[in-house]
């Protein structure tokens, strides 16, 4: 799910790099947003390649980034496998 309200002032976003209401630059926040998404698609084919260490710590760097709920679940399965 990519960035939908200003963490700042929670107006609705577009694309734009700065929030239309308090002018916040949501540049870093976009990326981090971004390589957060990344992060959990290389874990989910690491671990289908069968590297389940590999796969954690990717979700885990992930999740340093953004807490996602999908993220959190895959963890979870993760650490259960």
């Amino acid at each position: 799910m990519s960035l939908e309200r200003c963490p700042a002032c929670r107006s609705r976003l577009a694309d734009e790099p700065l929030c239309p209401r308090c002018g916040c630059d949501l540049t870093l926040v976009r990326r981090a947003d971004s390589q957060s998404r990344r992060l959990l698609g290389q874990a989910l084919r690491v671990w289908a390649d069968g590297d389940k260490q590999q796969a954690q710590d990717l979700v885990q760097a992930g999740l340093q980034l953004k807490h996602e709920p999908l993220a959190a679940a895959v963890l979870q399965a993760l650490k259960a496998a």
